[in-house]
């Protein structure tokens, strides 16, 4: 029998979690299932990723005689969800990211609702206050399952946490990367053909660390005078990159135009792949550009890069601990030596198939038995 699943996450915006949740809407939805899709977060955004038509939307909303009391506001969503919970009467319910997860959990106390939450993060529940796990071990005890992307997640939750059966499912990739909401930026308007691209796209925050990707781009620009670094997103940290580009004056050869629906024409037209991060769940945008055939090179963060890349083989893993300077060297290696970076692009895309979609949700359906 066809399943009634409830999948919950803050808000369809850009992010890892919000494309993961478009692949399972869509592909439960297009095989029967009744999927309903519950977006948390009440303030303004835009949504990124696209789901089927057949999806039922649902949103939370704020209290509108009291929009400022954020503690009866919240209370009040939790009642929401928990009567859209309860109207729907899914066979399952699963949550993406941690205050969602805690929402959930909340919001289904007293219900026998099979509860599946995803952390993405590392540490898992990274935002939670440490002295305060006992409590959340009492409110789990209604968790089913909890589902993580890296063998050292699952490890961390079996300590932190024994008792909920854990399991691990990486992200899946889409090839051909399918147009999302956004602009359509279209790389040839910002560079001649004979420009060689360094790409790296995310987020724009500290975590990602593209200020020293900058500073280790200005290092060597000098002598790779036909080389050019695009950086697509948008966030908190814009106003700073832009100063910084300006400051060392690179922002004839460094661009940032925002965030791009078509990922796809930007690792078709890149040289090479940088993600500069200093922690990562596991990374989208990484093993999208591998499944393009892009020569990637990655810090090795605690999680996620190093499942995808072996070292030298299809990819180069950088020691954080070497930060700027293990940057500019691997840089160096990648952009000098074309046979090298030809090997390493070659041996990458054949990630797109270990990941891809159809093994993935194999995965995803075995677990939840559907």
């Amino acid at each position: 029998m066809k399943k009634n699943i409830i999948i919950l996450v803050s808000a369809m915006n850009l992010g890892g979690a919000q494309r993961v949740v478009s692949v399972l809407c869509d592909h439960w939805s297009q095989n029967g299932f009744t999927v309903t899709l519950i977006s948390t977060f009440t303030g303004e955004n835009t949504d990124h990723y696209k789901v089927n038509k057949n999806v039922i939307l649902k949103s939370l909303s704020n209290n509108s005689f009291l929009p400022k009391n954020k503690i009866l506001n919240l209370l009040g969503k939790l009642v929401q969800l928990r009567k859209i919970i309860k109207d729907h009467n899914p066979d399952m319910v699963i949550s993406f990211l941690t205050r969602v997860n805690i929402a959930t959990v909340l919001s289904t106390v007293g219900l026998k609702t099979c509860i599946i939450i995803c952390e993405r993060t590392w540490t898992p529940f990274a935002t939670l206050n440490k002295n305060l796990y006992w409590m959340y071990r009492l409110l789990f005890k209604n968790v089913k399952k909890i589902i993580v992307q890296t063998e050292k997640s699952k490890l961390w939750l079996n300590s932190y946490f024994p008792g909920i059966d854990t399991y691990i499912i990486p992200n899946p990739v889409s090839y051909p990367l399918p147009l999302q909401n956004g602009k359509m930026l279209i790389p040839h308007e910002f560079f001649q053909e004979d420009r060689k691209i360094i790409l790296a796209c995310g987020r724009l925050h500290k975590f990602k660390q593209f200020d020293m990707l900058i500073n280790a781009f200005l290092k060597i620009k000098e002598k790779y005078p036909d080389w050019d670094l695009i950086i697509l997103g948008e966030g908190e940290e814009r106003l700073n990159l832009e100063r910084l580009s300006k400051k060392l004056a690179i922002n004839n050869r460094i661009f940032l135009p925002g965030s791009a629906g078509n990922m796809s024409d930007w690792y078709e037209r890149a040289d090479l792949f940088v993600l500069s991060s200093y922690v990562e769940g596991f990374p989208n945008v990484l093993l999208e550009a591998m499944s393009y055939g892009l020569p990637c090179i990655s810090f090795d963060c605690d999680t996620g890069p190093r499942d995808m890349i072996q070292h030298q083989v299809n990819g180069i893993l950088v020691n954080p601990d070497y930060k700027e300077k293990g940057l500019i060297k691997a840089l160096e290696k990648m952009i000098s030596d074309e046979f090298y970076r030809n090997k390493i692009a070659d041996n990458a895309i054949h990630i797109k198939d270990k990941y891809s979609i159809e093994s993935i949700m194999k995965r995803w359906n075995k677990i939840l038995d559907v």
